[in-house]
């Protein structure tokens, strides 16, 4: 099972959420310990979809979006099974049900202790 944390009140963490996905204002930030590997498939299924990118934590650089992976979309060989590396963040924004559940940080377990705030 993997540990989750709320970060939204951590402005470094949350402002790295932000660089990914900007346009975001809702107050749902939350910090997760990947140690398995990640499903970055995006598309809609039942009201439901992620939308993902990549940040890089040396520098902020952001990926472009992970491209929808319907039935009918060019394949992206690896897309379900994606091991984040040191040094990189996965910003997952989720949509559930029609319902904006907020952005998801997901990191290695190498890379928590930096970005964890002081408070927890």
């Amino acid at each position: 099972m993997n540990q989750s944390f709320d970060v939204y009140k951590d402005r470094d963490t949350r402002e790295l959420a932000l660089k990914a996905f900007p346009e975001y204002r809702g107050r749902k930030v939350k910090l997760e310990v990947q140690s398995y590997p990640l499903n970055c498939a995006s598309y809609w299924s039942g009201g439901s979809r992620s939308y993902f990118r990549f940040v890089r934590l040396s520098d902020g650089a952001v990926s472009r979006q992970m491209p929808a992976q319907s039935a009918f979309d060019k394949p992206v060989s690896g897309i379900d099974s994606v091991e984040l590396p040191e040094g990189i963040a996965c910003i997952e924004h989720i949509i559930f049900c029609g319902k904006d559940l907020g952005l998801r940080i997901h990191v290695n377990p190498a890379n928590v202790a930096k970005l964890l705030p002081a408070s927890l």
